[in-house]
């Protein structure tokens, strides 16, 4: 019976292994020079943006508009093969370990350098105008408090380019910003729904930091105009604007922040019209019921809106946007030198 036991035991610790690896996750984080978490993953396949079944599964109450531009952006969805392990920030980027960055050479970001940063406005008039420049705000002052474990905010696309060649430099290894389709991987963690936490939009509230009831009191405007539930102060999540690092459930992966708290950097360059490319070309490599999937998509290399900006994408929302901008697949974008308070990043570690 002891030998069946153990035979047994070791056929589970066999099938656990090889599902860890059929789903993209090793088994063992690692630690960096500066103290960041790395998770591992493997090289696998998923369909990459909003998926056919999800487009009637919504279940959000934002106006038409807000889902046909979620719709156009998202859509086509395309199958993806990322070829190579690579291994990603357990978390985004914090306060601390931005800091080390700066005290270790000095570096002045876009913000500090312009004296201004886009910040909160909760008392502007128009809508539209609720994030504007406001002189001195930086990554030091996004215009709240933060401690060390808050994810670094108020950083450009340029300032996180150079933390990943300064981390590079100091460990011999790659480091740089995801790809969309590694975020978006590393995201879902092995799912097809619109949320790692699966397809209802209020199951995102107990795993990330979005507008809920915290923001809504003390700024009820911002809340009603999105698509919240549990406005009572006893249902919040506590967090008006960031959360710290691991304040809610990690994914599958042991992957953290992926919905809300801070929208994330990517390496891509934006185009709102490339996932139609990119099934195209699946469908020429293969055929069009069995498109051959992408390897590595990396965004465009140019667009004719590039000639007016570096428009880099955007992932996972953040603090001040609710359940529908939070999902997995979803997609935004800003100028490489705009810093704002509630965009941050998480890096990627190349493995050799």
């Amino acid at each position: 019976m002891a030998n069946r036991a153990l035979v047994v035991s070791f056929i589970l610790l066999q099938v656990v292994s090889w599902l860890a690896c059929l789903h993209g996750k090793e088994t063992v984080a690692s630690h960096n020079s500066i103290g960041m978490t790395m998770v591992p993953l493997s090289q696998g396949e998923f369909e990459m943006g909003m998926l056919d079944e999800h487009r009637l599964k919504l279940e959000h109450k934002g106006s038409a508009y807000q889902r046909e531009i979620h719709d156009y952006v998202e859509r086509p969805s395309f199958p993806v093969r990322l070829p190579r392990d690579f291994s990603i920030g357990e978390t985004e980027v914090t306060v601390s370990q931005f800091r080390v960055f700066v005290e270790a050479t000095g570096y002045q970001t876009d913000a500090e350098k312009t004296g201004e940063a886009w910040g909160f406005r909760p008392n502007a008039e128009d809508p539209l105008n609720r994030f504007s420049l406001i002189q001195g705000a930086n990554w030091r002052n996004p215009g709240f408090e933060q401690s060390d474990k808050h994810p670094v905010t108020c950083i450009s696309w340029h300032d996180a380019q150079a933390f990943c060649r300064w981390l590079s430099e100091q460990e011999g290894v790659t480091y740089r910003l995801p790809t969309e389709a590694e975020w978006e991987y590393a995201c879902r963690a092995g799912t097809r729904s619109s949320y790692f936490s699966g397809d209802k939009p209020d199951s995102v509230y107990e795993v990330g930091n979005v507008a809920d009831a915290s923001l809504y009191a003390l700024h009820p405007e911002d809340v009603l105009r999105q698509r919240t539930v549990g406005l009572e102060l006893a249902t919040g999540d506590g967090f008006v604007f960031t959360a710290p690092a691991k304040s809610f459930r990690a994914n599958a992966w042991g992957i953290y922040d992926t919905h809300g708290n801070v929208w994330e950097w990517c390496h891509d360059k934006y185009s709102d019209r490339y996932y139609d490319d990119m099934l195209t070309q699946a469908r020429q490599n293969g055929s069009r019921t069995k498109p051959e999937p992408i390897v590595n998509p990396q965004g465009p290399e140019d667009t004719p809106k590039h000639q007016h900006g570096d428009w880099r994408s955007l992932r996972g929302g953040s603090w001040y946007v609710a359940p529908l901008q939070c999902r997995s697949s979803v997609r935004a974008f800003a100028e490489a030198h705009d810093a704002f308070s509630y965009i941050g990043f998480r890096v990627v570690r190349q493995e050799k």
